[in-house]
């Protein structure tokens, strides 16, 4: 969205357009390693730009982060929201993280494991919004997990555990990703996952 400070000049830059490119930047270099020049450079705007747009850096990353987790969660919702099988549509949806977790992809990792780990420990924004992305990803999974159970195709149990289950696999993934684990262990790791459905 292009958005215009009033009164005033309008904005001569994307807001989402400058939110992702800061995204890779944070991606890269963490937030304490993303300097003001690294932003800067990344996002093709000034310093002023940025800051009467965004606040500050952590403004900034709260918009980067927000766009993260909202296309990824778009990506899963999609999957497991496909027509037919449940237990397919979950499958495939494991399957599709497994390719992000490995290669360079995986070594990249994920930018809200990232941002969890350095710093929700001391942030209260950070904490909430990662807490919230594992949450709504839980319902995703939790929902797909109910669909399968009324058609008979997964086991009866209680869903949310088996979901909790799902996202901490998932999350597993993104972190071995990191070291260098190859498609192969994560498709392994995939397989023994559906089998908690069994």
């Amino acid at each position: 969205m292009t958005s215009q400070s009033s009164p005033g000049r309008p904005r001569e830059f994307d807001l989402d357009d400058a939110a992702r490119a800061a995204m890779d930047v944070f991606w890269d270099r963490g937030f304490e390693g993303a300097s003001l020049p690294d932003l800067i450079a990344g996002t093709g705007q000034s310093r002023g730009s940025l800051y009467k747009a965004f606040g500050d850096k952590k403004g900034l990353l709260l918009a980067a982060l927000d766009q993260y987790t909202a296309t990824g969660l778009q990506a899963t919702a999609e999957l497991l929201a496909q027509p037919g099988s449940a237990r397919a549509a979950i499958r495939a949806a494991l399957l599709r993280l497994a390719g992000l977790s490995s290669g360079e992809a995986g070594r990249r990792g994920c930018l809200v494991v990232s941002m969890a780990t350095e710093m929700a420990n001391h942030d209260p924004d950070i904490a909430q919004r990662t807490a919230a992305m594992f949450r709504r990803l839980q319902q995703l999974y939790a929902g797909a997990i109910v669909r399968g159970q009324a058609s008979g195709e997964i086991r009866a149990g209680d869903e949310q555990a088996m979901a909790r289950f799902i996202v901490i696999q998932i999350q597993g993934m993104r972190v071995l990703g990191k070291t260098g684990a190859s498609e192969a262990e994560m498709i392994d790791m995939v397989e023994h996952t559906m089998r908690l459905l069994d």
